[in-house]
């Protein structure tokens, strides 16, 4: 795909800063660190990027499907908004360790948003399966939902809206630092990015939830129900830019059942789902999710597994399109794994139900 490829990029640069277009926007970088990782001598163009939309006055020339969200979202960074979010003495928090679930996972707890899309996915379903492993390892997590938090302000930031980023930036900051916490856990990639490198959070520890996970030991004995052949797609923000790579892989692997392949590019050669910052969702974008749903075919897995909500969208999106061939289950790795922990909690509850059936009739 031309527009993304490393020397195009290169192109974008050169182009805006001598103020010259030969077809190649601004806006059509994904800002996935990919050419980075290519660079001979690591020249940061993401952050290049980022710095060039932030100087363009006015709305961003990009192509933004969501406009009326993008809309609630720069209304919700105003102060008269405020009032609206729960304070800190409402919420009652009663532990050190905050979750935040993103706009993707909220909105789709609240408003059920891919119903638009006409699909099955829930993509509401992260918090509750991440909540459900958090009660398996006995751990207490206070939900810090977006009634209580704002936007983190990934796609502000990164469309190059400034201004709405650094007021959400800014509300969120004191509300986390006021609550207590000490560690801030998402299993949104872009969120926990976000988090970890665009705020100043004094002594709070940002975490991905599969990271949690791992770093505290959840190690469930846990069977799949049937043996299941999984692909694993590496979120741009979580791998390329944040190095988590193994986490997710080793969570996998700990499922006896599960055999995990990986496609032609993973890990910090991954190909990205196509679209950022809820920007520039073209044929483009499209052909790029066309290529990487081939490799995943070409794995012969029967499963996709990631980590980030709005991968699990955009490749949904695809399958929304009504082609066989890419009719292939797509899961976040926390829904994964809470299914098996649902499962082998009914398994364990249908093994006992005959037992006390006995003891009854023996009574």
């Amino acid at each position: 795909v031309r527009l993304f490829n490393g020397g195009d990029k290169l192109n974008i640069i050169y182009n805006s800063w001598n103020n010259e277009d030969d077809g190649v926007p601004m806006y059509s970088c994904l800002t996935c660190t990919a050419c980075t990782n290519a660079c001979p001598q690591l020249v940061d163009y993401d952050s290049y990027v980022d710095i060039r939309r932030s100087l363009i006055v006015g709305a961003p020339q990009a192509e933004i499907p969501h406009t009326a969200l993008q809309a609630v979202l720069a209304a919700e960074a105003e102060a008269e908004a405020d009032d609206q979010f729960l304070s800190v003495e409402e919420l009652e928090i009663d532990s050190n360790v905050g979750y935040y679930p993103g706009c993707v996972d909220y909105l789709d707890q609240e408003m059920v948003f891919s119903h638009l899309n006409e699909g099955s996915m829930n993509l509401g379903d992260t918090t509750n399966a991440a909540f459900t492993l958090f009660e398996e390892m006995n751990q207490e997590v206070t939900y810090l939902g977006r009634d209580f938090l704002k936007c983190c302000g990934h796609d502000q930031k990164w469309q190059g809206l400034t201004e709405v980023f650094e007021k959400l930036k800014s509300y969120n900051q004191k509300k986390l630092e006021a609550s207590g916490i000490d560690t801030l856990v998402s299993s949104c990639a872009e969120c926990f990015r976000t988090f970890a490198r665009d705020y100043e959070l004094d002594g709070i520890k940002v975490m991905h939830t599969t990271e949690y996970l791992t770093e505290n030991g959840f190690k469930p004995d846990l069977k799949a129900e049937h043996e299941v052949t999984v692909t694993y797609h590496d979120p741009c923000r979580l791998g390329r830019q944040m190095g988590i790579y193994e986490e997710p892989r080793d969570l996998l692997g700990d499922v006896e059942g599960v055999k995990l392949v990986e496609m032609e590019h993973h890990g910090e050669d991954a190909m990205c789902c196509g679209v950022s910052s809820m920007m520039s969702c073209n044929e483009n974008a499209r052909s790029l999710r066309v290529a990487r749903m081939e490799e995943i075919r070409d794995t012969g897995a029967d499963m996709m597994i990631t980590s980030c909500p709005k991968c699990v969208s955009h490749f949904e999106c695809l399958k929304f399109e009504g082609d066989e061939k890419y009719d292939i289950e797509i899961l976040d790795v926390v829904s994964f794994l809470a299914k098996q922990v649902e499962a082998s909690k009914s398994k364990a509850k249908e093994a006992v139900s005959p037992s006390i059936q006995s003891e009854e009739v023996s009574a």
